[in-house]
């Protein structure tokens, strides 16, 4: 189990700006403070576990999280990939209290763990901040949209590229990137299986689009790589 300790700096000074948290005044900044603890997941440990009880706003202070829904036969598909600034509040607060989906550390990982209760105290009396949670969400389920979309619509070629061009370009924020996700997991991004997954991406590297080394990428063709996007 997770050592958690009461951090002692405050929100309000807190080196990263999470969403919504700048249209907080002292006292629910000071809600959110007395509230929360200090939690170090090792990389490939469970934060979130789907069919759980909702118990904490997590928001992440270092490293790389994948937030992913299991399915039949132990297969998952991610979602998003979350980093440093990034926050996890499932859906389910609102209706079952049920988490929906997993999330699990790619990296080590460094967060704060805020209470329910806090969480919804500073919702209600915060219109502001409620907009951006609500927001939040928005984005969440457009990510699945996006990720049922391509499960139904496009071609693994199609998903594959998706996965580097949001990669690099949400995630990592260069064309230039070394990534901890393993090959399964950037299959799981992009639902397609391990094998196909390397075997596109060799095939991207013969064609000039893409350089890997490792877990390193860099893509030289960004252009094309769209292309094959849109093409599906």
């Amino acid at each position: 189990m997770n050592k958690a300790q009461m951090l002692t700096n405050n929100c309000a000074t807190c080196n990263l700006k999470f969403a919504g948290f700048d249209t907080m005044d002292n006292e629910q900044l000071s809600v959110f403070k007395e509230s929360h603890c200090r939690v170090e997941y090792k990389k490939g440990e469970t934060i979130i576990k789907q069919g759980a009880r909702c118990s904490n706003l997590v928001c992440i202070k270092s490293g790389y999280v994948k937030m992913h829904v299991e399915g039949l036969g132990g297969r998952s598909v991610i979602i998003k990939v979350l980093k440093p600034g990034d926050f996890i509040i499932s859906p389910g607060i609102f209706d079952d209290n049920r988490n929906h989906f997993s999330a699990s550390a790619i990296t080590d990982v460094n967060t704060c763990l805020i209470s329910i209760d806090a969480f919804s105290k500073v919702f209600h009396t915060n219109h502001k901040f409620a907009e951006s949670i609500l927001k939040h969400n928005h984005q969440l389920m457009q990510a699945l949209y996006h990720q049922l979309i391509n499960l139904s619509h496009k071609k693994m070629t199609g998903r594959v590229a998706d996965t580097l061009l949001y990669l690099s370009g949400e995630v990592y924020q260069s064309n230039v990137f070394y990534t901890t996700l393993s090959r399964q997991d950037m299959a799981d991004l992009s639902s397609v299986s391990k094998e196909s997954l390397i075997r596109i991406l060799k095939d991207f590297k013969e064609s000039g689009i893409i350089l890997v080394e490792g877990n390193q990428f860099k893509i030289q063709a960004s252009t094309t790589l769209q292309k094959i996007s849109q093409a599906g």
